[in-house]
């Protein structure tokens, strides 16, 4: 059955009730919504008397929602899962867990996460290579062998960085979790986020879901913006990426990407190639949500809906 979802984070800063804002989303033309990490807990009544009328259906949860009430805004970063501290990852699986119950109140199938950072104690891991892309507006210079040395030098010591340390304590926490996924029968979707240094790392991704082979519910989300943020910067293709974790992807966050960097953009203002992404698609198993700006208009909105529409027919 085809899910195309609207993420509430396109709508969030226009309601203050949950009701309103689901409603607002159905007007558009969307069956299905993805409750976004923005969610505050003073929108759940309203969010649950929409869903118990039927005006929308939920298909995933963004982590953390609701936002936990001590936080200000989105804070899908507050606690990591690859974090080596016990405290915080005691903060990171309680309110994780805290998602999966209102995940399974409110019907979704899906959970979206992120993992956290790269930590080093002293700088920043990819301090110099972002000097280069700052310097050149956030794109690989072309033709530029000390880049492609800087470049190399990050994602192969980045690389082996994550894979020793920071996977180890991803799968030690995303394991204290895994039972809670089935007694739920959700999935937990490992978003590919877009600064060079969050992980999961692109160019490694597919050797981290090896060792996750026993946590079958832990899954890979795909978002298209900000895999194309990373090939512009010179961080490894969209497509390979794609092909190398298409068996683990349940779902994806689609919007499009401008050749300067700008995402989160209408489907077809940008330049990325959904002809040859959609091939991935498919409509029985994966979770498609439409994650846009707020600034995209309600027109171009409702167009990229359609769009999507077409690409899954």
């Amino acid at each position: 059955m085809m899910q195309i979802s609207l993420s509430t984070s396109y709508l969030q800063s226009s309601h203050n009730d949950g009701y309103a804002m689901l409603q607002d989303a159905a007007e558009m033309g969307f069956e299905y919504v993805e409750l976004g990490h923005s969610t505050p807990t003073t929108a759940l009544e309203g969010i649950m008397k929409a869903l118990s009328e039927g005006v929308v259906k939920v298909t995933s949860l963004h982590a953390f929602c609701p936002v936990p009430p001590f936080a200000k805004g989105a804070a899908p970063n507050l606690f990591s899962p690859s974090t080596s501290s016990k405290l915080e990852s005691i903060q990171w699986i309680r309110h994780i867990k805290s998602t999966f119950d209102f995940a399974a109140i409110s019907g979704a199938k899906a959970v979206v996460c992120h993992c956290g950072f790269l930590s080093y104690f002293f700088r920043r891991p990819d301090a110099a290579l972002a000097k280069f892309l700052s310097d050149n507006d956030g794109i690989a210079p072309k033709d530029n062998p000390i880049f492609d040395a800087c470049r190399d030098k990050f994602m192969r010591r980045s690389a082996k960085r994550a894979m020793k340390k920071d996977y180890k304590y991803l799968r030690k926490n995303l394991s204290h979790v895994h039972s809670e996924l089935l007694k739920h029968a959700l999935m937990l979707g490992i978003e590919n986020r877009e600064a060079p240094a969050e992980l999961p790392l692109d160019w490694n991704f597919p050797e981290l879901f090896d060792t996750l082979s026993e946590l079958p519910q832990v899954r890979v989300w795909h978002d298209v913006g900000h895999s194309k943020k990373k090939e512009l910067c010179g961080l490894g293709a969209q497509m390979d990426l794609i092909e190398k974790t298409s068996e683990k992807i349940c779902g994806w966050h689609l919007h499009d990407c401008t050749e300067s960097g700008k995402d989160h953009i209408a489907i077809g203002k940008g330049c990325i190639d959904f002809k040859s992404i959609s091939k991935f698609f498919d409509r029985q198993k994966h979770i498609f949500t439409l994650e846009l700006n707020k600034k995209v208009s309600r027109e171009d909105a409702i167009d990229s809906l359609k769009r999507v529409q077409d690409m899954l027919q």
